[in-house]
Parts: C-alpha cells; structure tokens; sequence
C-alpha cells in the first residue's frame, strides 16, 4: 500500500510539474505601451513605442508612435534575451537585451559615423514628458522658420510646424531641404520653454527653445542623432496654417 501511495505521490508531481511547464510562458517582454529613451552625447530624447505579440507564435511589432505617424520595423525577432528590430528602409537596427518590463540597447548602422547611440525602455509610462502643467507665455501654433547654424559661418534653414491644443501638448513636423523625409515630433510647452522630441527609424531628433513671444523662438538646441545645432526661430504662431 506505501509502494502505491508513493507512486501515485509521484505521477501527481509530475503532473504539477508538466502543467507548470506547459502553461503560458512569460517570455519575450510585456506587450502594450513603452517609453523609451535615446541616450545622445549630451542629451536624452524620450519616445513612445508599442510592442504588439511578445508572447505568442505571430511576428513581433515593434511600433514608435506619434499623433501623426507610426514608425514600424520592418522586422523584429528575438534570439535568448535579444531583441533585433531592423528598419530596413533606412538601413538602421536596435539591438537589445531585455526584460519582462525594460530594455537596455542600441541603435546601431554601420554607415553612420554617429552610431550606435544608447537606447533603454520602461514598460507601463504613459507620458514622453512629465506631466506638468505651467501655462505657455505664447500660442505656438503655426509655421516657423526655423535658421540653424552649421558652422561659424553657415546656415541651414528649414521649416517647423507646430499645432498646440491650447494648453501644454505639442506636436511639429520639422523638414529640411537637405533631409530627405519629414520627422514627426511631439513634446510640450510649459511656461517659457519648449521641448520637442521624435525618431524616424534613422534619426533621433531633439528640439527645444526658448520662447521668446508669439512670433520669435531663441536659443534653439537641435538633435539630429549626435549632431548638435543652435537654432532660432521666426513665425506667424497664433495663426493656424495647417
């Protein structure tokens, strides 16, 4: 009789042990929404992405999302506690070693001389910025002008929408002649400052300023990857021409 209790013991403790096994593993990382943070030289540039089938046999989506555009890799695998997401448009790729809930990583393409550039998320933050609540000195919304400086002696100019929704949200579009695509941004505006952030799948992209008035941006501070500007800004801003 113990002989048959003890191997009745034990084929209950396989049992458990194979439904333990055979159950829903907690691999990969929490689907849903993530903030992400690039890491520049001097600078961080938060950003918000979505991860969608972390935990099943469908691809992995790897989203970085804004109001105005979603910026998807084209492919995205994971190999042990790697995570490889390739924008195969622009040639880029993150590279990193997560968790259930974070992530610690790189950008990386082998063409630029400004990569790889550091990258880390946190699962669950809703916000790209704090949620703070200073009353903006100006109404943004419009169309600027925007004039970098290259060098000592040279210029870039470009064009930065931005649509505020009367409070402290933004969202901008900044295009540059010499760039060939749009980037999207979104950030805030509290009190006497601005803040802009976005990546494009290649670019990680920072813009902040001064606000001057309605009509004038001062001591810009513009990201394109590692590379650094100083920036102002003239404008209509007041008057939607969007």
């Amino acid at each position: 009789m113990r002989i048959l209790l003890f191997f009745v013991s034990i084929a209950i403790l396989l049992t458990s042990c194979w439904d333990l096994r055979t159950g829903t593993d907690i691999e990969g990382f929490a689907p849903g929404t993530w903030r992400g943070v690039f890491k520049l030289e001097d600078q961080r540039v938060p950003v918000m992405y979505e991860i969608k089938n972390s935990n099943n046999d469908k691809p992995i989506e790897f989203i970085f999302k804004t109001e105005r555009q979603d910026i998807a890799a084209d492919s995205a695998i994971i190999l042990g506690d790697t995570l490889f997401a390739y924008f195969g448009a622009t040639n880029t790729y993150l590279k990193i070693i997560h968790q259930v809930d974070q992530m610690d990583g790189f950008l990386y393409d082998n063409a630029g001389a400004e990569y790889p550039i550091a990258f880390a998320g946190i699962y669950g933050i809703q916000h790209r910025f704090p949620d703070v609540r200073k009353t903006p000195k100006a109404n943004l919304t419009g169309e600027w002008k925007i004039t970098a400086t290259i060098e000592k002696d040279s210029t870039l100019e470009g064009t930065l929408r931005i649509s505020t929704d009367g409070k402290n949200k933004a969202t901008a579009s900044l295009k540059f002649p010499t760039y060939p695509q749009v980037i999207y941004l979104e950030g805030t505006v509290q009190a006497s400052k601005i803040h802009l952030s976005g990546f494009d799948g290649k670019t990680v992209c920072w813009i902040s300023a001064n606000i001057d008035s309605a009509k004038k941006l001062t001591q810009g501070n513009l990201k394109l990857n590692n590379k650094g500007y100083f920036w102002e800004a003239v404008s209509n801003a007041g008057i939607s021409t969007q």
